[in-house]
């Protein structure tokens, strides 16, 4: 008997394998939830748009049975300077990633759909350049079949280990001893309370935001689409208890971890995994150590721990590293050909740049001077654009503190030592205060235990804004805040959230509903105080200076950024 592929193109046909779908990937064993249609059919509508893929997604069928699915996307991606290809990939390998995804294979098809698929993609090998799947689990036997089939044809095949998989944590039974950390006083979990599982999930991408700062880079828990589609898994298996968010506090009763746990058969998974910067030596442990004993009450076998911004400390109990490898297939066209020559380059000068010996050293000293004389003429700085819509939460401020507005005819009438400790506690410059009153803003006070402790600026009319040399396009409904100031004795106190929300109450009277504010990538304070404060990260701004030439770069390109910074 032979298997026959089919290409589905159409959601709503691939959304009728549901039920195939799933029976097939649980034939397959561990990892079924991820590789089945109730996290991809998910992805898959959270994610499509944004990447301007379209669905490719080959059914294998004996007569009428579902034996092999391989659950392909197409895009058009850029390789290098004027270099494009067509990639088939898989679903699911963007965003939140997995520990593993794969083809799927019914159990004593392997052989005969493997040999069949590759003969599919071979028939049809002008429609694409690249196979680029990642991350797939070790071993697969069809996918094995597939790529000695493909290679025997006379493409080109690369194997190696991805970025990603997961580290594996050995349970052992229900009454698993993980020591006396386990049962943290300042851990709760949350499963079918909705309300809850929401909170979670925003304080989830909230600390996931600020340890990706450290890297300067961006959150994959922090755009619209990973909000959705955790929102969505979580909700949804959260009533069937399969999914959990496990929070750790402080003393303060803050988030100070997060993770979200997924069960996946015998298999709890740490699908997410997010620690405020200023605990990550301790609260990761603390954290899996209590979820590792209730994924052993549950019968679970085996806790999988996704990494995200950092490896962080597990607990001490037995752990091993389960690898996810990376498979690329070149096909025939003229395209994939010069792909796979870029892509072979690029890899000998990565290796090259973290090799030892003197040509690396010489390599990486060259690169230093060209940075060197690079640096009076060249440069960037990166910042987030946040946007809040200007609700109150009308919380009381903390014991001591006092809000209100600050005008400049209040600050001259305050007597030379008064300004004087004004100034030398907020790090003020009358001449620069002046100058922003002359524009019309609106300044917050705070005062804790009667010293000055705090001080928010907040302009209601297009603001030229130093570190982009721009002007931003304000509208008769919205404010840029552009300086939120704490004391350094009053910090800790949560002295810029209450002025923030201050702020909103005081601009809401005025008919202002919305705020804007542009904050450095490195300014992890100014980032916690805004998402408390309910502002969300829309937009990471990139000011890049070559010369004489500057260049204002927003990803992602969203269109009301773009408005405010004057880009369209």
């Amino acid at each position: 008997m032979t298997v026959e592929f089919s290409l589905i193109r159409d959601f709503s046909e691939l959304e009728a394998l549901r039920e195939p779908w799933r029976a097939l990937a649980e034939a397959g064993g561990a990892g079924a939830l991820f590789r089945g249609p109730d996290w991809l059919l998910p992805w898959w509508l959270a994610y499509h748009q944004v990447l301007q893929a379209e669905l490719h997604v080959l059914a294998g069928r004996d007569g009428d049975r579902l034996v092999c699915l391989a659950p392909f996307y197409t895009r058009s991606a850029r390789w290098g300077p004027g270099l494009k290809v067509r990639e088939v990939r898989l679903m699911g390998d963007a965003g939140p990633r997995p520990p593993a995804l794969d083809l799927l294979f019914e159990p004593g098809y392997e052989d005969r759909a493997g040999a069949a698929l590759a003969q599919h993609l071979a028939a049809e090998d002008q429609d694409w350049d690249v196979i680029e799947l990642e991350p797939l689990r070790d071993p697969s036997r069809g996918r094995g079949v597939l790529v000695s089939r493909v290679g025997n044809a006379g493409y080109s095949v690369r194997s190696q280990h991805a970025a990603g998989g997961a580290l594996r944590i050995a349970l052992a039974a229900a009454g698993i001893e993980v020591g006396a950390d386990a049962d943290d006083d300042r851990a709760t979990a949350y499963t079918d309370d909705a309300t809850a599982l929401r909170k979670g999930l925003s304080a989830l991408k909230r600390l996931s935001r600020l340890e990706w700062a450290d890297r300067e880079e961006a959150s994959p828990l922090a755009d619209r689409e990973a909000a959705q589609l955790l929102e969505d898994v979580t909700l949804r298996l959260g009533r069937e208890h399969r999914a959990r968010l496990a929070r750790l506090d402080d003393g303060s009763n803050e988030a100070i971890a997060i993770a979200l746990v997924v069960d996946d058969g015998d298999r709890a998974v740490v699908l997410a995994l997010a620690v405020d910067p200023r605990h990550e030596a301790h609260a990761p442990a603390r954290l899996l150590s209590v979820e590792a004993q209730a994924a052993a009450v549950r019968g679970q076998v085996a806790l999988d721990v996704v990494p995200g911004a950092a490896e962080h400390a597990l607990p001490s109990l037995p752990t091993s590293r389960q690898r996810a490898l990376r498979l690329q297939i070149f096909g025939s066209t003229g395209a994939a050909t010069m792909a796979r020559t870029y892509g072979a380059v690029r890899k000998r000068v990565e290796a090259a740049r973290e090799a030892p010996g003197t040509a690396a050293a010489s390599a990486r000293a060259a690169w230093a001077k060209i940075r060197t004389a690079a640096s009076p003429v060249a440069g960037y700085d990166r910042m987030h654009l946040y946007r809040g819509e200007l609700w109150t939460r009308d919380a009381p401020p903390p014991e001591g503190l006092v809000l209100g507005t600050f005008s400049e005819a209040e600050f001259d009438a305050l007597d030379e030592a008064l300004r004087g400790e004004l100034i030398r506690a907020l790090d003020l410059d009358e001449a620069y205060c002046r100058k922003k009153w002359q524009r019309g803003d609106l300044v917050i006070l705070a005062r804790l235990h009667e010293r000055p402790a705090g001080i928010a600026w907040c302009a209601r009319a297009p603001v030229h804004v130093p570190e982009l040399d721009r002007t931003l396009d304000i509208g008769p409904s919205e404010a840029y805040i552009h300086d939120v100031y704490v004391a350094p004795a009053a910090r800790g106190r949560a002295v810029a959230p209450s002025m923030l929300d201050y702020l909103a109450r005081e601009l809401r009277q005025r008919d202002v509903y919305r705020g804007w504010a542009l904050i450095g990538s490195d300014n992890t304070a100014s980032v916690r105080a805004f998402e408390k404060a309910a502002y969300t990260a829309l937009a990471d701004v990139v000011h890049a200076r070559i010369g004489n030439v500057d260049r204002l770069i927003v990803r992602p390109p969203d269109p009301e950024a773009k408005k405010l910074l004057g880009l369209t």
